[in-house]
């Protein structure tokens, strides 16, 4: 098979703690998730209105209205707005995003679309911290799927990482697999662990971060990795409220970007460095 590209990381854990490579980068694989159920629910995301078409992160629906993706896909945002781009092949639909929300803490945000995503699946979140082997997904538009077949690969949980973003507890490192590679578009990708979604992909480390090789600053075998077992209460008060309390929350959504900005302070200029390298790479929609 032909080796495929998924979609993108971060620069801020990059520059926090020298061990990432640039954030917009996404995933070589020479496998696909084909008709995979568990896969129905992966996501292509733009988090402005002027983003490409294609994309600059990757999320993962799980409820009509929700998608669960990296928090520093957000922070990275000028103006926020954005869709998410369901199914694959002929079978794709856009919905707008409405909303934004962001985690208490954690590389952790979720996506409120206006109409309800017409799926047949909508992926569970997990308890539980993963650990052993792991299945990942991506959106990318540079490998032979384009924007049309879902890149996957196989992974395993080595141990933490010291890449916890935005004062999370912890995160994992997660090696890839028969010589998959991360690389643009694939922030906010999921782990996915029994079915379910673990944790959230937040930026791809070097082998020898005294030493990184020239390959590495585009694209890496290991990714740092944010799991949702510290935030599942959180999502899953979020995403059960009704949407009629959720229109009314709605007219708060416009001073978001400014409340993250203020508590992310140099971070939002780092990961936007990155983001942009993504949104750059080809002509926004508008």
């Amino acid at each position: 098979m032909n080796t495929k590209r998924l979609t993108g990381l971060t620069l801020a854990g990059m520059l926090l703690a020298g061990t990432a490579a640039p954030a917009a980068f996404a995933m070589e694989s020479d496998t696909f998730a084909g008709d995979a159920q568990e896969a129905t629910p992966v996501v292509s995301v733009r988090v402005e209105d002027k983003d490409p078409a294609d994309g600059v992160c990757t999320g993962t629906a799980i409820g009509e209205h929700w998608v669960i993706t990296a928090r520093h896909c957000v922070e990275a945002a000028k103006k926020l707005g954005g869709s998410v781009r369901t199914g694959q092949g002929d079978e794709q639909k856009v919905y707008e995003v409405d909303r934004w929300e962001i985690a208490p803490r954690g590389d952790i945000a979720l996506a409120h679309t206006a109409q309800p995503m017409q799926l047949d699946h909508f992926a569970d979140i997990a308890d539980a911290v993963p650990s052993g082997d792991v299945t990942l997904y991506g959106w990318s538009s540079d490998g032979v799927g384009g924007s049309t077949k879902l890149p996957s690969a196989a992974g395993k949980v080595e141990g933490e990482s010291p890449l916890a973003l935005f004062e999370a507890p912890t995160a994992l490192q997660v090696n890839l697999q028969n010589g998959a590679r991360i690389q643009p578009g694939d922030s906010g990708g999921p782990i996915f662990k029994d079915g379910k979604v673990a944790a959230i992909m937040s930026a791809g480390l070097f082998e020898d971060p005294d030493n990184p090789k020239e390959e590495e600053l585009t694209s890496n075998g290991a990714v740092a990795v944010a799991p949702v077992a510290d935030q599942v209460a959180w999502i899953r008060e979020t995403i059960s409220q009704p949407e009629a309390d959720q229109a009314a929350m709605q007219g708060e959504a416009s001073g978001l970007w400014w409340k993250i900005a203020a508590g992310a302070g140099a971070l939002v200029v780092f990961a936007a460095l990155a983001m942009a390298s993504a949104r750059n790479r080809k002509a926004p929609l508008d």
